[in-house]
């Protein structure tokens, strides 16, 4: 492994092992995500951009052909990175919302003309399609089918909005359907009276729209993906499989393949619910309010409606700091220690699981975030090193690559204290 470049600052006191990566601060945030092709299709409020990944993989010096695992692939972030370096790579997630956008942004042709080919006949679809919309003088009046998509839509702007939807879901499955869904999903904030907010949905006001502008926007959607599309023909890139499975990361072992790094961000602690910010998206995509509420209580314990998996930790024991942690938040909201606790052992499934599918020696960055509850920081990179070594790898070094603001309730309450972000270097056993 390369040496790791330190910024560090007199002022800074990290523990044995880690780092300061203020020139990385940046990366940590979807920032520099918007501004680059295919990337900026989407993303999450919390995710990292590319170049993040690529500090990594320039830290690493892998050999070629090197296969590379995101059990968190969320916006697809880790895999573009790879399928952009040549490098095989699959991602898992249980939301069909992340797995939809990882498919659409790593699923491009393998070379210039078959992106160029798929371009062309991208665009006959869609100006064909938008032509026979344009000629209907109205659209009649659709009421959405739950009070949630009823409330965020008025009849109207649910017309425009599921005849597009209709005529996506007839296509055939191919890149050229999911780009179009993922356009569709991308337009809806426009127009939702649902905004997303921190970790709920706020309700705001907003003018009806008229079908003319959702087709508009539509149609400008679509035409900055076909832009990045040209970009990436004209700057090929090696060869390099990528797939993507709905599947949850604490039974990844299930994965038939072997694997020679993990790159990936779990879920922070920090009660960030993207069922709950995400969950007009969800609805629209087709999922029904009892199958998010299950997807909810399905996910990983980083909030407090997560419920866990019935499975039983062999092998794990709660760090000692843990435990300290947990008897200080007695006082607390009572869900606020269960998810704590649980968060843990969920990830130490994550990393036992992957353990089964990766290749001796290899390597594992983890991009985690401390948290804050009662006023005490919670050292989720510290403790992830801790649950590493039990789950059989060997603790390799940290960055610290961002020294961020806790949430306004507790700054509120108890002052403000930084915490740290960090990518937290494991290594496998042999």
């Amino acid at each position: 492994m390369k040496a790791m470049s330190a910024f560090t600052k007199p002022s800074v006191v990290l523990p044995d092992g880690f780092v300061l990566r203020a020139d990385l601060s940046r990366a940590a945030t979807p920032t520099l995500l918007r501004q680059r092709p295919i990337h900026r299709w989407f993303w999450f409020p919390h995710s990292y951009s590319p170049e993040l990944v690529e500090a990594i993989l320039e830290a690493w010096d892998l050999p070629p052909g090197s296969r590379l695992l995101d059990p968190f692939c969320g916006a697809g972030t880790t895999l573009l990175v790879a399928r952009e370096r040549g490098f095989p790579a699959a991602g898992v997630d249980l939301s069909p919302l992340a797995v939809l956008a990882s498919r659409a942004k790593t699923r491009w042709p393998g070379s210039s003309e078959g992106i160029l080919s798929s371009l062309q006949r991208l665009r006959r679809v869609v100006s064909q399609q938008l032509r026979v919309f344009r000629r209907r003088a109205l659209f009649r009046p659709v009421s959405p089918p739950s009070p949630r998509l009823a409330r965020a839509f008025t009849p109207i702007e649910w017309a425009a909005l599921s005849v597009l939807r209709e005529w996506i879901l007839q296509l055939p499955p191919s890149f050229e359907r999911d780009l179009l869904w993922l356009a569709l999903l991308r337009i809806l904030p426009r127009f939702s009276r649902a905004s997303g907010d921190g970790g709920w949905l706020r309700w705001v006001e907003r003018p009806e729209a008229t079908p003319e502008q959702i087709l508009s926007a539509f149609e400008e959607e679509i035409r900055r993906f076909t832009e990045d599309l040209e970009w990436r023909a004209r700057h090929p890139v090696p060869p390099a499989r990528v797939s993507v499975h709905r599947m949850d990361a604490r039974r990844i072992h299930r994965l038939p393949r072997m694997f020679d790094a993990v790159i990936t961000s779990p879920p922070y602690p920090n009660r960030h619910d993207y069922t709950r910010i995400f969950h007009i998206e969800l609805l629209f995509m087709g999922c029904r309010e009892e199958d998010i509420l299950r997807l909810r209580r399905e996910s990983l314990r980083s909030h407090v409606e997560a419920r866990g998996l019935d499975l039983t930790p062999e092998g794990y024991l709660p760090p000692s700091r843990l435990q300290a942690y947990l008897n200080d938040l007695k006082d607390l909201d009572p869900r606020v220690p269960r998810m704590v606790a649980g968060y843990f052992e969920d990830l130490f499934w994550v990393l036992r699981g992957a353990r089964q599918i990766l290749n001796p020696g290899a390597r594992l960055a983890l991009v985690v975030g401390n948290a804050r509850y009662g006023g005490q920081i919670l050292p989720a990179d510290e403790l992830m090193v801790e649950i590493g070594e039990q789950a059989g790898y060997r603790f390799e070094g940290a960055w610290v690559i961002r020294l961020r603001g806790n949430s306004a309730q507790q700054m509120g309450r108890y002052g403000r204290l930084p915490s740290r972000e960090s990518v937290v270097f494991l290594k496998a056993r042999a």
